[in-house]
């Protein structure tokens, strides 16, 4: 499977970082995971146009990551050149099909198409949850320690192949649960130690996940300014695991 990150930020403008927003691709399957502002042409970047998807995955509700919902759905709806002929499944938290019920009754209509609407299947909130999807992958989760409706998400391929995106969370023993034996942990690294927000993980949280489940790589994203990105590559690789920052753009082949 192919992993593209097409966000790599956050909520804080970035001339070269988009919110939060993945793409992954197998045997011709497009799904999208998760989505803030700007996917769309962010996926026309990466050569994939958005009424193709065939699905898309949610860790949470926050608008950083879920904000081109309502143009997404939107363009499915309008692309007269290109009619939608099919549902646009999509896969999150328990609590995303009422989220997505008061969206469509602000623009009511124009969220869904004759022959197709938005189907949401919800996944569990006080345990594991698991999922088939397109291109005969399978979606595992777990709860994050973040918002209502916060999931940590396994990817697993037919091949072996597992990839294991945080979402937003705090330390999280789910996200080591989920993280063993994982060929990649992309992960965010919000903050620096002691933040007094919460919710977030800081570099040497990152290293407990690493060092209790041994992901082959990890690939860190959604850092705010003021983090030590430097010192934060420097903690992890010296467990001894592959690590880098995100861009936007970057291909990981799992």
């Amino acid at each position: 499977m192919r992993f593209t990150v097409l966000g790599s930020g956050t909520t804080v403008p970035d001339a070269d970082r988009g919110p939060a927003g993945f793409l992954l691709q197998r045997d011709g399957a497009q799904v999208l995971i998760d989505g803030g502002g700007g996917t769309i042409q962010r996926l026309a970047r990466a050569g994939v146009d958005a009424r193709d998807l065939d699905g898309g995955v949610y860790s949470h509700r926050h608008v950083d990551h879920c904000g081109e919902l309502v143009p997404l759905l939107f363009t499915l709806r309008v692309g007269a050149d290109k009619p939608r002929q099919r549902d646009y499944p999509i896969w999150a938290g328990e609590g995303f099909a009422a989220f997505l019920a008061q969206l469509k009754a602000v623009y009511p209509g124009w969220l869904e198409g004759r022959q197709w609407s938005p189907r949401v299947t919800e996944l569990p909130l006080n345990g594991p949850g698991e999922a088939p999807l397109p291109g005969g992958l399978t979606l595992r989760t777990l709860p994050a320690n973040h918002a209502a409706g916060a999931l940590h998400l396994r990817f697993e391929s037919p091949e072996g192949g597992s990839l294991v995106f945080s979402g937003d969370t705090g330390p999280s023993q789910n996200l080591i649960t989920l993280t063993r034996g994982a060929d990649v942990l992309v992960t965010e690294c919000a903050v620096e130690p002691n933040d007094p927000y919460g919710g977030h993980l800081c570099a040497e949280d990152i290293v407990q996940v690493v060092r209790e489940a041994r992901p082959k790589r990890v690939l860190l994203t959604h850092f705010y300014p003021g983090v030590n990105v430097a010192r934060a590559l420097a903690l992890i690789a010296a467990e001894g695991v592959d690590v880098r920052r995100a861009e936007d753009g970057d291909v990981v082949e799992v």
